[in-house]
Parts: C-alpha cells; sequence; structure tokens
C-alpha cells in the first residue's frame, strides 16, 4: 500500500494514519510554504524514519502547487505515472494542506477511482471510494492507542516549529517489581506518601537539586505508568529555535510532565504547595484583632487577586506549550495541592483543563485516560453518597 498525504502543520492526521493503515510507502505531498508545509514534511520524513513505523528510506516528498487547481492534478498524474504503483492500492489522505490542495486532490483522485481518507479532530476518519460515479463514505473511529508505544520526545520535536527541544530531561518506566505490585497495593502506597522512585526506572538528566514538587511529579508519573502510559518523561525543557548567527537561547517553558497516550501529547503540571493567594488569606487571619485600614484591606484584596491572576497565567503558559507541542490533539492536566479559586477554576474549565487534586490523583487520572470506562461499584457508591449529600 502507498499512502499519499497532503502535509502541513499538524503531525497527528499523518501519525494515526500510518499506524491504521501501515503502508509500505509514504509519500508527504507537500507546498512551497517552508513554514506551514515544507519544514512539516520534512520533520514527519525525520520522524518516520528514525521511528521504524515504516522502514527507513520508505518515506518521500514531493511538491505539489498550493495555488493552481490543475496543476496539482497534472502533478499526482505525473508523479503515479512515474512510479510502477497500483492505483487501487494507494490511498490519498487530504487532512493536511490548504483547501484548493485538498479539493484538487480530491477531484484527481476521484477521477483516478483512489481511496481517499480524511481525518476529523477526535480521530474520526471518513474515507471515499468511487464506484460508477458515485461517492461511498465510510466512517470509524481510529485506535489512538495505537500511538502508544512512540516516544514522547520524537512526537514533540517532530511537531514543534518555533521551539527546539533544550533539555529531554528524565525517561521514566515502571521497574519489573511495580509491574508485578498489584493495582490496590501500589496505588495504597503510591498515595500515602512513599518515594515513588523505588518503583521507577530512570534514565536521563534533570535538575541536580531537588526541588519543591518533585515528589508529586515522580508519584504522578508513576500512577500514570500503572495505568498503562508506556513511559513518562520529566523536566523536559524548551527553548526558541536559534537562528543561524544568533548565540545560544535560554529556556522557555519546562514541562513537568510529557507523554503519549491515546493519539495525543499530554502535559502535566504539578503543583505541591498551597495556592498562592491562601497565602493572602491566611496573613490576613493572623491579622485578626489588628485595627487595620481600609486601605490595608485592600491592599491585602488586591494582593489575593494578584495572586490570583498568577495561577491562570501558569495555565495560559501550559496552554501555549501544548498548542505548540501537541498541536490540536495536545492535552494538559493540572495536579493540586489544594483546590484553586474560583476564578482560577473557572478559567480551566472554559479552556478544557482539568484540575486534578492531590487527594484523588488515581481517580482522577483513571477518569482523564479512560474517559469511556463504566465506573466500579466502589465510584458508584462515592456517586451516590455524594448526592445524598
Amino acid at each position: 500500500m502507498t499512502l499519499l498525504s497532503l502535509a502541513s502543520k499538524q503531525i497527528w492526521p499523518h501519525i494515526l494514519t500510518v499506524q491504521h493503515f501501515q503502508p509500505t510507502r509514504l509519500v508527504l505531498l507537500h507546498s512551497d510554504d517552508i513554514t506551514e508545509s515544507k519544514q512539516p514534511a520534512q520533520r514527519l520524513k525525520k520522524f518516520f524514519d528514525r521511528q521504524g513505523a515504516i522502514s527507513q528510506g520508505s518515506t518521500s516528498l514531493e511538491l505539489l502547487s498550493s495555488t493552481d487547481f490543475d496543476s496539482i492534478e497534472k502533478n499526482l498524474d505525473a508523479l503515479t505515472a512515474n512510479r510502477t504503483w497500483n492505483l487501487g492500492e494507494c490511498i490519498l489522505n487530504i487532512t493536511g494542506g490548504n483547501k484548493l490542495m485538498a479539493t484538487a486532490a480530491f477531484r484527481w483522485a476521484a477521477r483516478r477511482g483512489v481511496r481517499t481518507c480524511y481525518l476529523e479532530r477526535g480521530s474520526t476518519l471518513t474515507e471515499f471510494t468511487f464506484q460508477d460515479g458515485n461517492v461511498l463514505t465510510h466512517m470509524q473511529k481510529l485506535d489512538g492507542h495505537l500511538t502508544n508505544e512512540l516516544d514522547p520526545v520524537a512526537l514533540l520535536r517532530c511537531q514543534v516549529d518555533a521551539s527546539e527541544v533544550e533539555r529531554e530531561g528524565e525517561s521514566l518506566t515502571l521497574t519489573t517489581q511495580a509491574q508485578q505490585l498489584d493495582e490496590a497495593t501500589f496505588f495504597k502506597q503510591a498515595t500515602s506518601g512513599v518515594d515513588a522512585t523505588r518503583w521507577l526506572t530512570i534514565s536521563g538528566s534533570a535538575d541536580a537539586d531537588q526541588k519543591e514538587g518533585d515528589g508529586l511529579e515522580f508519584t504522578t508519573a508513576a500512577i500514570l505508568l500503572k495505568l498503562g502510559v508506556r513511559r513518562v518523561q520529566r523536566s523536559l525543557r524548551l527553548k526558541v529555535k536559534s537562528a543561524i548567527g544568533v548565540g545560544t537561547r535560554l529556556p522557555h517553558a519546562e514541562l513537568d510532565l510529557l507523554f503519549t497516550w491515546g493519539g495525543r501529547l499530554w502535559i502535566v503540571d504539578c503543583k505541591d504547595r498551597k495556592a498562592p493567594e491562601s497565602l493572602a488569606e491566611r496573613f490576613k487571619r493572623e491579622l485578626r484583632g489588628q485595627n487595620l485600614s481600609a486601605q490595608a484591606e485592600q491592599l491585602l484584596e488586591r494582593i489575593k487577586k494578584e495572586l490570583s491572576i498568577g495561577q491562570t497565567k501558569v495555565m495560559k503558559e501550559d496552554l501555549l506549550a501544548i498548542r505548540e507541542a501537541g498541536g490540536i490533539q495536545g492535552q494538559v492536566l493540572c495536579v493540586r495541592k489544594t483546590e484553586p479559586s474560583e476564578e482560577v477554576a473557572q478559567f480551566a474549565r472554559h479552556n478544557h483543563i482539568p484540575i486534578i487534586p492531590k487527594s484523588r490523583l488515581v481517580e482522577d487520572l483513571r477518569a482523564q485516560l479512560f474517559p469511556n470506562a463504566k465506573p466500579d461499584s466502589a465510584q458508584l457508591q462515592d456517586l451516590a453518597n455524594a448526592f445524598k449529600r
């Protein structure tokens, strides 16, 4: 099978379709737009050559016009005529490219009887076949878990454009002993404050000095791995891509945890301390009995509000990081020691960022990884109790 795929900045339509169809050859069709098409196609080729989903040397790049409708069809005719491919064994993926490229490529496929596909957000694959002048449509949900084994750092490098990896950080996997430990015992110990590094095989390097919050990162990673994630990358740093002749750039983002799951890239931001705005509340309580002026009261409220804004700023930075690193398929999770303020919680809900309290790490991480799983009897009882309250 030969997969012809229109390249664009989003990598997941290519990653998922390659994992699904398992083609013998991949042809990445790109325009001369360097940022939107050519460089993303080059990064994809490098990714596939190195990752082994397709045998090395079986991925090629081909230039298509992005502005001339007839030229696109002629380019595709010339491309297939110069090969010994059977068009009946070709699939055209029109998810990428601009609308003109996709429309012209679709018309070419309809005229030549080439099977065509389009991947919707949410991993729904629509396939088109052509028979007696009719277009037959078939839809199916792709299994995103086909990509679980892929290297999250390699996927990130393939997606990012304006940034590059300054430090890969640590690669975390479960030890054999941890894999053999039953879930109930593992999760009970993990959430009771036990040092989670005992269950982890750690390679690579992060900061030499331990930081507040490292323990929560290791615990969260261990739980994710026990739930089925293959590998978690910790303390990875990004920097602005250096131009030729420009000096070394400083890191602009540090990702606490990064992993691949269900056909997307996930970032987890961990904070194992009280919300900063709660410090202002505590300070205010300590000053009770003191005759605070109205100005002092207003100043404390202003400090509280500024600290709360700082929490939403962290989430905004996470959103920017995942939109660059994970594309439209990216997902951010925030793990917190304490409940956020209503303003922070509202911002998170609006941007579809789950906030997971430290006290519910196992339950909420499981719910994120397996959103369609039926709740067990204990979860149903918890829901019933909550309803009664």
